[in-house]
């Protein structure tokens, strides 16, 4: 009676078998029908790569998304010391900066952009830098000396070694303070006040073209410092933003600088390294007080602000 009722039992278990495999199959063959279909619609829609390309630009940026800012830099007598032009386009993950001396001429007026802002203000001040550099300008944003030498400092400084040596008295009150005294390839990490005297003094056996690359050089290690620190990076920018526009003559609204953050934010996380710096080229007169940018510059310099990516609706809306 028992050996038959195992006979039965094994009769029972080989006659499922047929049928768990079947099932099993045929789990096997749907699970492999919706991962395709799921990978098809992942490639085709670029959900993979969140966004990027093969060159870690991300295509759904447009010129929408670009900013041209000027950055004006205005000591506690209202005289402009100098500017920078910074332009953050996503389209081709760049964030171009443009060093500008206030000797700079405005070909059609004639007047240098430090005397456009004496006698017109900030915002024929920057008109004129779209014109001299051929470049549109979205946004202005005055900076003090004590602001400029804070954001260094947060940003780390600069490390320099210079190919001279640069020396300079200030003849001030607080002499040492504002005396520059840098050793030829004598390496130096150099803060915010070193730096800001550095762009302004006349240090350089090339003249105010040095202190113009300088400033070049200075910016754009700073802010390539930036990048290769992300997280650090992202947690500072509203401190810098605050540093920046604290008590600031500008056009930039917090709904401005919210897209801005947004833009920079995916950047860092995206680990690109964006920062590049164009000295402007061209010619000074003899005794520096006015410089003329070159017609090459200007070209070259407006190619690289067209972004990658057109937006498809009425370019009157980027401004």
């Amino acid at each position: 009676m028992q050996n038959s009722k195992k006979v039965a039992k094994k009769k029972k278990k080989r006659s499922q078998a047929p049928i768990a495999l079947v099932y099993f199959a045929a789990l096997s063959i749907c699970l492999v029908l919706i991962g395709g279909v799921v990978l098809t619609l992942f490639q085709k829609y670029d959900m993979l790569s969140l966004g990027g390309s093969n060159d870690d630009s991300y295509e759904g940026y447009t010129s929408k998304d670009c900013s041209t800012m000027l950055f004006v830099r205005i000591n506690s007598k209202n005289m402009l010391n100098d500017m920078m032009i910074m332009r953050v386009d996503p389209t081709k993950d760049k964030v171009f900066l443009v060093p500008v001396s206030p000797y700079t001429v405005n070909v059609d007026t004639g007047k240098t952009l430090r005397q456009t802002l004496e006698t017109q203000g900030i915002g024929a001040l920057t008109s004129s830098v779209s014109q001299c550099f051929g470049v549109d300008i979205d946004r202005y944003m005055t900076i003090s000396n004590s602001a400029f030498e804070n954001i260094c400092d947060l940003l780390g400084g600069y490390t320099y070694t210079p190919s001279e040596d640069l020396y300079y008295l200030s003849g001030q009150a607080d002499t040492e303070v504002n005396d520059i005294t840098l050793k030829k390839s004598k390496t130096e990490t150099l803060m915010g006040r070193k730096i800001r005297l550095i762009m302004s003094y006349p240090v350089f056996s090339e003249g105010k073209q040095g202190n113009v690359k300088f400033m070049a050089g200075a910016l754009e290690t700073m802010f390539k410092n930036a990048f290769s620190l992300p997280e650090s990076t992202k947690s500072n920018l509203d401190t810098l933003y605050q540093l920046a526009s604290k008590k600031s003559d500008t056009n930039m609204t917090e709904k401005d600088y919210s897209k801005l953050k947004s833009v920079i934010n995916d950047m860092l996380s995206r680990g690109v390294s964006p920062v590049v710096a164009y000295t402007p080229t061209g010619s000074w007169n003899e005794d520096e007080t006015r410089f003329t940018v070159s017609e090459t510059f200007r070209e070259e310099l407006s190619n690289q602000f067209i972004p990658e990516v057109m937006a498809a609706s009425s370019s009157s809306e980027d401004q």
